[in-house]
């Protein structure tokens, strides 16, 4: 900045010395006071000149410093908003490779929950056949019902359902009626006591008929026994209708279709 103004000094002094220097090589004669005053007054408007540049030159000066420094405070704020924004997008990038790992871990587990619980539906399913009639018409209903397509949640529930039905069943006393055929082919009508859902007996109404039922590998089996008194299993169901006081019956357990206990062998059971 003096550098300039130190040029620009120079050049006014030159140019009043080359007018000075015009002037007196103009006329060969000694100038007249008239004429260094005009001098004078120019050499003063020159200063004067000067003197404006200088000023104007130092508010120019003002001015762009003032217009520097706000450039760089814009700039230095700029970079602090890029650092923090590189920032922020690095924490972003970060959350989002944990949503996405999260993500990932979710969908394995729940494929692995909705294969689970195809799988329990399958084993549900295949019980089917083995369960008393009762249970047979109610599993048979509700997985008739159930959508080819339903969600896991809707299978989990109903396959639930199904185990709480059986469970149920297991730990008491049920009693059911049906027509069985005998082996000669005549139909009977029989009322029947299961023990759970592993054991049941029956019996005609008039105590001719009786026999023993349970499940094995080919399902739910009925058998006539001889050697079942029908009397037995008619006390015992009105005992569990509260039509009779209760007191010990003694009906045969049968562990499965092919083995059969002895009546001599015959378990007391007691019966509410």
């Amino acid at each position: 900045m003096k550098k300039r103004s130190s040029h620009f000094t120079t050049l006014i002094l030159t140019l009043g010395c080359m007018a000075f220097s015009a002037l007196v090589n103009a006329t060969s004669e000694q100038p007249s006071a008239q004429q260094l005053d005009a001098l004078v007054q120019q050499w003063l408007a020159l200063e004067q000149q000067q003197l404006n540049q200088q000023k104007d030159w130092q508010l120019r000066k003002q001015s762009l410093q003032q217009g520097i420094s706000l450039l760089q405070a814009e700039i230095k704020q700029l970079q602090q908003l890029q650092t923090q924004n590189t920032q922020q997008h690095n924490a972003v990038d970060e959350q989002r490779t944990a949503l996405l790992a999260q993500q990932q871990q979710l969908e394995q587990q729940q494929q692995q929950g909705a294969e689970f619980i195809d799988t329990l539906l399958l084993q549900v399913s295949s019980m089917q056949s083995q369960l008393p009639p009762p249970l047979q018409q109610l599993w048979q209903q509700e997985l008739a019902s159930l959508p080819e397509q339903a969600e896991p949640s809707v299978t989990l529930q109903r396959a639930l359902l199904l185990l709480s039905k059986l469970a149920e069943f297991q730990h008491r006393l049920s009693l059911d009626e049906m027509t069985l055929t005998t082996d000669q082919g005549q139909p009977v009508r029989v009322r029947q006591l299961y023990l759970g859902a592993s054991q049941a007996w029956f019996s005609s109404a008039d105590g001719s008929y009786a026999g023993i039922g349970l499940p094995d590998s080919n399902g739910w089996q009925w058998q006539f026994d001889s050697n079942i008194a029908g009397v037995h299993v008619l006390q015992a169901i009105a005992m569990v209708e509260k039509k009779v006081q209760a007191e010990l019956i003694s009906l045969p357990i049968q562990l499965s279709v092919q083995t059969a206990a002895s009546s001599a062998s015959a378990i007391q059971e007691p019966l509410p």
